[in-house]
């Protein structure tokens, strides 16, 4: 028997996330979890932030960047978004 939504009354779609899969509604983009699920999504993506954050390529990279955002006017921001120059 399928999981329906409990917003839409629609059939639930397995989803991965993060390596858990999670139940998924097409219809109004709800996902839902079973037991346990929070848990497990939470344990992933602090796993995923350290191993991001102990890159060194990546430090050095956030490093530039922050400076670089420090240092810009609202020209350049502006340029940034609307891809000018």
């Amino acid at each position: 028997m399928d999981k329906l939504c409990p917003y839409c009354g629609i059939a639930l779609r397995p989803r991965i996330v993060y390596e858990i899969e999670v139940d998924y509604c097409s219809k109004c983009g709800g996902i839902w979890l079973d037991g346990g699920e929070l848990n497990k999504l939470v344990s992933k993506i602090r796993e995923y932030d350290k191993e991001y954050h102990e890159d060194k390529e990546y430090s050095e990279f956030e490093s530039k960047y922050k400076k670089r955002k420090k240092k810009r006017g609202i020209f350049e921001v502006l340029e940034d978004i609307f891809e000018f120059g």
